[in-house]
């Protein structure tokens, strides 16, 4: 089975996790997803150039917008949050909603455990959600 995946911010963490999802991950398809559009379209085609396939596309996002990161995720199996941490909160709110499991690179302690908190809530949805799996670069 092939997998739908996301990755929010498409910088340099961003794009090596899309190339990871598509040659190790089973991926049918990844969205790079990022507030500059061309930034988004450069990692995608760098993944898709290193990879040699045209699994990996872009998208425009603001992550700000809730209705449109749930619209972005809805679909979607699995998601890494590559953006600063203080939007992951938020997030981790919109991928209970469009029941996309998560798992985001972290960086502030008191910001994971309001995630933690919404748990009943990622279980109820049919999704895992695993904050604060990056280092700090």
């Amino acid at each position: 089975m092939a997998y739908r995946y996301a990755v929010l911010g498409a910088g340099r963490q961003g794009t090596a996790c899309a190339y990871d999802m598509i040659k190790r991950g089973d991926a049918d398809s990844v969205v790079l997803a990022d507030y500059a559009l061309d930034v988004a379209e450069t990692a995608a085609a760098r993944v898709n150039d290193l990879t040699g396939t045209g699994k990996a596309r872009a998208v425009q996002l603001d992550v700000t917008d809730s209705e449109a990161v749930v619209a972005a995720l809805t679909g979607i199996d699995a998601f890494l949050s590559a953006v600063p941490y203080y939007y992951n909160l938020d997030i981790t709110r919109a991928a209970i909603q469009a029941r996309a499991s998560m798992c985001d690179l972290g960086g502030n302690t008191d910001l994971v455990r309001q995630q933690l908190s919404l748990a009943a809530e990622a279980r109820a949805a049919g999704i895992s959600v695993i904050p604060d799996c990056g280092q700090v670069p």
